[in-house]
């Protein structure tokens, strides 16, 4: 397995099973290697799920909190937020560890820098 993965979150409220899924995945592996760098980017429409004024997203931004406590990053894409009208009033303080200006960039350097890219 790589030592670097990222984990590019792309679906929303439409499959947030699957978001759950995917980051309780990122844990368990950081469990199972604590030495694994691992990062999660919300791009459009996944980013939409940290707002945190929407109670349908409470058991995502959970996740993300424990995801934390993990020690694994979490970045949110500026231009997916500006897409859905996300504003960083809207996410909750410390949520975050990056905004990303533009998410397809920091992915593709992510890929540059030899990440294992896992699309969710």
């Amino acid at each position: 397995m790589n030592d670097k993965v990222l984990f590019v979150f792309l679906t929303g409220r439409e499959n947030m099973a699957k978001m759950l899924a995917n980051i309780g995945m990122g844990m368990k592996m950081k469990e199972a290697d604590p030495n694994i760098t691992i990062e999660m980017i919300f791009l459009t429409p996944a980013v939409e799920a940290l707002n945190k004024k929407q109670m349908i997203f409470s058991p995502i931004l959970e996740a993300i909190r424990n995801a934390k406590k993990h020690n694994i990053k979490i970045v949110a894409c500026e231009v997916a937020m500006k897409n859905v009208g996300l504003d960083k009033e809207n996410i909750e303080d410390g949520m975050i560890d990056e905004f990303a200006p533009v998410g397809g960039i920091y992915v593709l350097n992510k890929i540059k820098e030899g990440y294992e890219i896992l699309t969710i």
